[in-house]
């Protein structure tokens, strides 16, 4: 639950950053990703960001896409670990 309480709102505040970014440069954004919510996170997350070579936009989308992963490693983990619990 640590991991998912400082990477879980990381994550998300740099998605903000990066989504805002995105739109006021004007990039295209992927399909299913326009509105800035799960599937943008998910583009994120696969650093689909880095075509655009923007420094700024892949600060924020470098670290949401980390902290994201961090953040699922962190809710898998805790869910195997309470199944085992049984």
């Amino acid at each position: 639950l640590g991991l998912l309480g400082t990477a879980g709102p990381g994550h998300f505040g740099f998605r903000v950053l990066a989504y805002r970014h995105h739109r006021d440069r004007g990039y295209p954004f992927a399909p299913g990703s326009e509105d800035g919510g799960l599937g943008y996170s998910w583009w994120l997350m696969k650093f689909g960001h880095r075509r655009y070579r923007d420094n700024a936009l892949g600060m924020f989308g470098g670290n949401a896409g980390v902290m994201g992963w961090i953040t699922l490693i962190g809710i898998v983990g805790t869910a195997v670990a309470i199944v085992m619990k049984r």
